[in-house]
């Protein structure tokens, strides 16, 4: 049987996602690094082997296929690969995919999205990076995930002060990118293979609660696909992939779809959600085309509305003092199950991340059904949080976004 070696760390695909998807390949093995908790280390001991997170142990396992669901782990898992004779994106493609100017130079250079962004290293610079974006603007990380130190700018003075508190030790590099104002955004998931690029799926989006932290997700969309999957095919092509799922993410704006970003692993979430709209596992699919094999996404997607909700925590709360107990949503129709991640006590991020307090997952006939699960249950979630003002209690309710005053309605129908 054919060895996968897995390159694990925190990401886009929990230890129990990647147990369950690559269960078919018998016996994978497990490269993780001294930052996985020791309860995921024995996870993995007990279904495979375990190494080490580093190239010479990718090499003695000599394996068949490599795989990885961390965007800081693409470069390793790249070099591994180089080095094997493995299919993985190159080293120039992940660059592409982890640094965020390199990405949109790139996609600018070949005609695919001209979306203004330059990069800023230096305070001194902030001027001419207004001249050439314009405000409004984001600032944000160079290298990044899940919104971290992502900022909307409309005021140059107060973006002035901004990059040099995040460039004095925060941040080392920065990009100052064009505002795509829009009412609506999808992420598109795909998988590549050689030449050939199969569309999985275009996942809708709930609206995002300030500045840019994600409150959920479900499928099918409602939107126009049809100019979304022409720009991520050229996309993927313009930045040489050819190898694996990837996950691109596009606002709907006036002027027609515009790229957030490309990502060249399986967004998160998604294993779960896909499993219940297609039928079909995302880690499999991507552990089955690691080792060579054809793979080809479902066509027919099963019905109705599948959705995945996640609360997100003041911007301003430093540690959860309490939360919901495990049956507070049980009798709520329409709602498939319900988990904390965060227990009473934690510390949260100071860095304006996303950063996912549960997840709701369920089921209605529509997307205005969903809606109105999502407006019964959300109140019977109350979160405690420190606040610099003190403790402060709140409900969870759907929001409506700084843009949006209702779900959008073109598109596939529900």
């Amino acid at each position: 049987m054919p060895t996968l070696a897995v390159l694990f760390a925190h990401g886009a695909v929990t230890p129990a996602e990647a147990l369950l998807g690559l269960d078919f390949c018998g016996d994978p093995v497990f490269l993780v690094g001294p930052d996985c908790a020791d309860r995921v280390v024995r996870a993995f001991q007990a279904a495979g082997r375990v190494r080490p997170l580093d190239l010479p142990s990718i090499e003695a396992v000599r394996p068949d296929g490599i795989l990885t669901f961390s965007d800081r782990l693409l470069p390793l898992a790249a070099a591994a690969a180089g080095a094997l004779g493995l299919p993985f994106h190159s080293g120039q493609t992940v660059r592409r995919l982890t640094d965020k100017y390199a990405q949109r130079e790139c996609l600018l250079r070949a005609g695919v999205d001209p979306v203004r962004c330059v990069p800023l290293g230096r305070p001194d610079r902030w001027a001419a990076a207004v001249v050439t974006v314009g405000l409004p603007a984001v600032v944000k990380p160079a290298h990044g995930e899940a919104s971290r130190n992502t900022y909307l700018v409309s005021d140059a003075a107060e973006g002035g002060r901004l990059v040099a508190r995040l460039l004095n030790g925060v941040e080392n590099q920065l990009v100052v990118e064009e505002y795509l104002a829009g009412t609506d955004y999808v992420s598109v998931e795909s998988l590549c293979d050689g030449e050939t690029i199969h569309h999985i799926g275009v996942t809708g989006k709930l609206p995002m609660e300030p500045p840019f932290r994600e409150t959920g997700q479900f499928y099918p969309s409602t939107v126009d696909e049809t100019g979304v999957l022409d720009l991520v095919g050229r996309a993927l092509r313009a930045l040489g992939v050819r190898h694996g799922i990837t996950h691109a993410e596009v606002k709907l704006t006036p002027s027609g779809p515009r790229l957030i970003e490309v990502n060249g692993r399986i967004g998160g979430y998604l294993a779960e959600l896909y499993r219940r709209a297609l039928g079909t596992d995302l880690v499999t699919l991507a552990g089955r085309l690691a080792l060579g094999e054809r793979v080809t996404p479902p066509a027919r997607p099963r019905p109705g509305v599948h959705f995945q909700y996640y609360t997100q925590p003041p911007v301003d709360a430093s540690a959860l003092l309490d939360g919901p107990g495990p049956g507070d949503l049980a009798d709520c129709p329409g709602v498939l199950g319900y988990t904390r991640f965060v227990a009473p006590g934690a510390a949260l991020p100071g860095d304006r991340r996303s950063f996912d307090l549960d997840l709701i997952t369920g089921h209605g006939a529509t997307h205005e059904e969903m809606l109105s699960i999502l407006d019964v249950c959300l109140p019977r979630l109350a979160y405690t949080f420190q606040t610099p003002a003190g403790p402060r209690t709140v409900r969870g309710s759907r929001s409506l976004g700084p843009e949006e005053a209702r779900m959008p309605t073109g598109g596939r129908p529900g």
